[in-house]
């Protein structure tokens, strides 16, 4: 999947049903979230990866904040809490056109980015950025040339969290993963969801080598449950040197 179908394909959801696109709990489908409940979610989750890399004693609150992959802006709002000031990037003009209504903060702005890099942001100007399941849903390739842009645009000092899978897990779903044909795959998802997002890893062996030559150090590493049981996922803390 290339970065047109990809925006494609997030444009479908961004229209039919944009919250559970973000947040896919089956009990959900249909618009059953709430704004309240969907954007509580983000404050939570926020205020959780804040407080964890207060001990490593990294900079974090104030300054500016990216929200990667930011969909309907349920992370951006909640740094906005933290931060002066705060960028939420898509690739889907229909996800920002959600963020941008549901949006009540004054130190907020949403993006519209469907290009392979971040030109749209200068270099050294962000302190914190932020993406969470979205990186997953990428080409490799595609993913970790945003990982370096990230570099780019990073403070020294400045942090990165995201979250990437290294690949599919031993579940048996995890298993038809690495055998069944991705056009099937395809072919299952369009009929389920009326889109097509798909699933990828990056092992680590090629993962922190990128990380290392774009400047990034590597301060934690920890388990991560959110791309579901069939991947093994993780969460990675990053600095810029």
């Amino acid at each position: 999947m290339d970065i047109r179908e990809l925006r494609d394909a997030w444009n479908t959801l961004g229209a039919d049903d944009p919250m559970w696109a973000v947040l896919t709990q089956p009990e959900r489908r249909g618009r059953k979230w709430t704004p309240e409940e969907f954007f509580a979610e983000g404050r939570r989750e926020i205020d959780e990866v804040l407080a964890s890399i207060a001990p490593l004693g990294l900079p974090a609150g104030h300054g500016s904040a990216l929200d990667f992959g930011c969909g309907v802006g349920r992370l951006t709002q909640a740094l906005a809490e933290h931060f002066d000031d705060v960028v939420g990037i898509d690739i889907a003009a229909s996800m920002l056109e959600n963020a941008r209504r549901f949006n009540d903060r004054p130190n907020v702005r949403f993006v519209l980015n469907e290009e392979p890099h971040l030109a749209v942001i200068p270099d050294t100007s962000i302190d914190f950025v932020y993406t969470t399941i979205v990186l997953q849903h990428m080409a490799p390739e595609l993913a970790l040339g945003y990982l370096e842009e990230f570099a780019r645009i990073l403070r020294p000092g400045g942090v990165a969290v995201f979250t990437l899978p290294t690949g599919p897990s031993r579940t048996l779903v995890g298993r038809l993963y690495r055998v069944v044909p991705a056009p099937l795959v395809h072919l299952l998802k369009k009929r389920l969801w009326g889109a097509v997002i798909d699933m990828h890893g990056v092992p680590m062996e090629t993962l922190l080598p990128t990380l290392t030559s774009a400047g990034l150090r590597v301060e934690r590493i920890e388990p991560d449950t959110s791309p579901g049981p069939n991947w093994r996922g993780f969460r990675y803390v990053v600095a810029k040197r």
